[in-house]
């Protein structure tokens, strides 16, 4: 039985459709180094708030939600802990699972599984969507879906413009019906042929002969799964992704042998979710797929230009989204309130110097003759005298000095830059001093592993 901790926030009862489930250790980890370091992904603050308030923000919008589990580790869960039962003030009842170190997300699926007794929402802590959620809910139960996934739409490119190798190395290869609503295929560009080719079963041909593949869709890792996929996972104890391995096979039975399903509870699962969504007014048909036991995939396309979702899972991605909510741009996470504070004292020229674009926490303090322009500067910081910061993040409790020039980096809690410092395309990890008139540009300034030992010893 999974481990948890005391729940907070007691909803009163009443039916509740969907469980929902947000992974904690799904963020990349790597790709936001040296940023998590010493802070969990879920806690890395975003315009000032932490990246799992925008995932508990978008399941209290969708107002159908009220027990949500927070999967963590033993690293995390003091700091995740302190989080919910301190600084989370939602609606929602919020219960930390502690789930051992290393799991995959299909893995930590079942791990919780006993928790889960009705149909779930799988999301991952660093997806940052306005999404709304009850049109994606409604495709799901319009379809009796194994599972529904969310997609966003790339940028489109040029006419004539052909899609970048490098581009197509991280793609989805994912296959649609024509109205972008059941998802028929999904291959990973490490599926295809060394000349970008894929196969594609002919039983799919057959049964949906205007198959389109499309490469410029992001897999969001928002799932609303049926809760027999669950039975799924211990058919196949070997599945350790949730992405790589569960969505796909559920995709490709939708066309082949139902043989390795648990198919005496598809069906009755399947036949109360079909009567449940299209009442009597069904058509003949639709029943008689519903008795029958079979099931499909659905997908919600977000278009590019409707709508804002974001993965967090790089440093590019990492700081555009700090600026896109700092700036207002995304629907319903708006631009944070400046705060309410007396007018600065004598020396603290913090509203002239912050642009328009910026934002700002309580108590921060800048200079004479400093410029702060697109940047997101958290609470309690010092900026000194004719510093220039251009396109920045800089985290709580950090000191800048004088005449220190930094554009497109990320500066973590409790760092300090020294006086002349020159700073382009880096990062300095938490608690860490950049001497005086250094020069970094494309590096990260971090803990080498010798120090971080010497001091687990004292």
């Amino acid at each position: 039985m999974a481990e948890s901790s005391p729940s907070r926030n007691p909803a009163p009862k009443r039916v509740q459709e969907f469980q929902a489930v947000i992974l904690t250790e799904s963020c990349d980890g790597d790709g936001l180094y040296p940023l998590t370091e010493r802070t969990p992904p879920a806690l890395l603050p975003v315009a000032n708030r932490p990246l799992l308030s925008f995932q508990l923000e978008l399941l209290e919008r969708a107002a159908g939600f009220q027990t949500v589990f927070v999967l963590a580790t033993e690293t995390y869960l003091a700091q995740l802990s302190k989080y919910v039962s301190e600084l989370y003030k939602g609606a929602l009842q919020v219960e930390l699972v502690k789930v051992p170190e290393g799991l995959g997300s299909a893995d930590a699926l079942r791990h919780i599984a006993p928790k889960l007794d009705r149909d779930f929402v799988l999301v991952s802590c660093d997806l940052i969507t306005d999404l709304p959620f009850q049109r994606m809910a409604d495709l799901h139960r319009l379809h009796g879906a194994a599972v529904t996934a969310l997609f966003k739409e790339g940028e489109p490119r040029e006419p004539g413009e052909k899609k970048k190798a490098k581009a197509l190395s991280n793609a989805d290869f994912v296959g649609l019906d024509e109205r972008r609503q059941r998802l028929l295929s999904l291959e990973s560009a490490a599926d295809a042929t060394d000349t970008g080719e894929l196969s594609i079963s002919q039983s799919l041909l057959r049964a949906q002969p205007h198959l389109q593949v499309h490469t410029n869709l992001l897999d969001a890792h928002l799932y609303i799964f049926a809760h027999w996929a669950l039975e799924v996972l211990e058919l196949k104890p070997h599945f350790s992704s949730a992405k790589f391995e569960l969505l796909p096979y559920l995709v490709r039975k939708q066309f082949l042998s139902k043989g390795n399903l648990p198919q005496a509870r598809l069906a009755a699962g399947r036949s109360r979710s079909a009567s449940h969504a299209l009442g009597m007014s069904a058509s003949p048909a639709r029943r008689q797929l519903a008795r029958e036991g079979d099931f499909r995939c659905g997908c919600y396309v977000m278009p590019h230009s409707s709508g804002y979702c974001v993965r967090v899972n790089t440093l590019a991605a990492y700081t555009q989204a700090s600026l896109d909510v700092a700036r207002g741009g995304v629907t319903h996470f708006e631009r944070p309130p400046e705060p309410q504070e007396a007018a600065p004292a004598e020396g603290n020229f913090v509203l002239r110097s912050l642009s328009a674009d910026s934002a700002r926490g309580e108590g921060v303090e800048v200079g004479a003759r400093s410029s702060v322009k697109k940047s997101c500067i958290g609470p309690h910081c010092r900026i000194g005298a004719a510093v220039r910061l251009t396109n920045c993040i800089v985290m709580d409790h950090v000191t800048i000095g004088d005449k220190v020039n930094m554009s497109n980096c990320i500066v973590c809690s409790n760092a300090e830059v020294g006086e002349g410092a020159s700073l382009k395309d880096a990062q300095v990890a938490q608690g860490m001093r950049v001497e005086a008139g250094a020069v970094h540009k494309g590096e990260a300034v971090a803990h080498d592993d010798f120090e971080s030992e010497a001091s687990d010893e004292d």
